[in-house]
């Protein structure tokens, strides 16, 4: 780790905040309407309504976990390159706090989004009984405090050091966070694969899968990569990130497409896998995905989630143009929404693909919340770390 500082004087915080003001409070306007309509939705129908919100809550969800592992994984690897792309992963991560309160409607009414919380089911089940040392309230109750507890502290612990740095510029800081980073990798693997079993995965609790974890973090490694792209591109279109070159855009496009191709591998290995082994307990997921007019959606998401950003980022020119970079990173980041959507509406769509007006205003109300409350955070501190002991590396970066 080199010791010296660099030269290059980042912009105010504070002149950022002035330019974003009025589009954050357009984004709260936006955000508390929207959510309001959906509240409507609930009250015609509170069972299409609250997945609807689910959906839209586990894309963002999501892709702030993916914020936080990419965050812990550059203090555990000592990387160089990211650093003056860093802040915004911690920016992003510490919008968890807000995921903490926007669950809050999904356990009130848990029983209509979960039928193992339904009193009733446990006595006519003899499976759940089974299930039942994991899947029981008090547990469940502990497991939420853990993953909200940790992702909203670590996040806001790395954030708070790094911004530290900023002040005093002592290496100390960053020997904290990569002592740290190890154990934080454990908790973040913990986090997000038994979050994905508890929200995802027991919508319908015959089924399981042992590659389901896995399978999330994917998706939340590569959206949250395209988040950080988007952001990053629009920070420097709009002259905030100087020092960012193609180098950096290089580094970033490789890593999205090497998650590219890791999703497209667990998804098929577990797909291959269910279908192979033909238990009733297993395909059930598969079987309602590939009936009626969801198999032209799961076709949709094959092509749209692999192959075509596949073959989009196979060339070194398209990785190392920000403009180029960011219109796949927006592809991607729709295509995330249309895998979550494919997860959780069949289980109250059976009959076939259908959308409601509450999936629209579910997302809509969320994105503008979370937007509201990144630009303030994002005007709170530096664009990144600024004296960092590895940003000279970082700015001539080379690959």
């Amino acid at each position: 780790m080199s010791d010296h500082s660099h030269t290059f004087t980042p912009p105010s915080p504070e002149r950022l905040t002035h330019d974003l003001d009025r589009v954050s409070k357009i984004s709260l306007a936006i955000g508390v309407i929207a959510l309001i309509s959906s509240a409507v939705g609930g009250y015609c129908d509170r069972v299409q309504a609250l997945h609807s919100y689910l959906f839209a809550f586990m894309y963002f969800y999501t892709i702030m976990a993916g914020a936080f592992f990419w965050t812990i994984l550059h203090h555990a690897v000592d990387a160089n390159w990211s650093v003056i792309v860093r802040r915004q992963f911690e920016n992003v991560a510490n919008l968890m706090g807000v995921m903490a309160v926007g669950f809050i409607p999904l356990f009130i009414f848990r029983e209509d989004i979960w039928k193992w919380t339904q009193p009733s089911e446990l006595a006519h089940s003899v499976l759940l009984q089974e299930k039942h040392g994991y899947l029981n309230m008090p547990f469940f109750i502990v497991r939420l405090i853990f993953y909200f507890g940790f992702f909203t502290g670590a996040a806001y612990f790395y954030r708070k050091l790094s911004t530290a740095q900023d002040s005093d510029g002592s290496i100390v800081h960053s020997w904290r966070l990569r002592w740290w980073s190890p154990l934080s990798i454990i908790g973040f693997g913990l986090a997000i694969t038994f979050s994905a079993l508890d929200w995802l995965m027991a919508l319908d609790y015959h089924w399981y899968s042992t590659m389901w974890g896995v399978y999330i973090f994917a998706g939340s490694a590569q959206s949250s990569m395209a988040t950080c792209i988007l952001i990053v591109f629009l920070l420097r279109k709009a002259g905030y990130l100087k020092p960012l070159s193609g180098e950096h855009a290089h580094i970033m496009g490789k890593l999205l497409f090497a998650f590219t191709v890791f999703w497209a591998y667990i998804a098929f290995s577990q797909y291959m896998l269910i279908w192979y082994a033909n238990i009733p307990e297993e395909t059930v997921f598969f079987i309602k995905r590939n009936n009626g007019s969801w198999t032209y959606l799961s076709v949709f998401l094959v092509a749209g989630h692999f192959i075509f950003p596949f073959i989009y980022l196979l060339t070194q020119a398209v990785k190392k143009s920000w403009a180029s970079l960011s219109v796949i990173a927006v592809w991607i980041l729709f295509m995330h929404g249309v895998d979550h959507f494919w997860i959780i509406a069949p289980v109250v769509r059976p009959d076939g693909f259908s959308m409601r007006w509450t999936d629209f205003t579910s997302f809509i109300g969320l994105a503008g919340i979370l937007v509201y409350v990144f630009i303030r955070i994002l005007g709170s501190a530096g664009l990144f770390p600024a004296r960092d002991p590895r940003l000279n590396d970082c700015i001539k970066l080379t690959n």
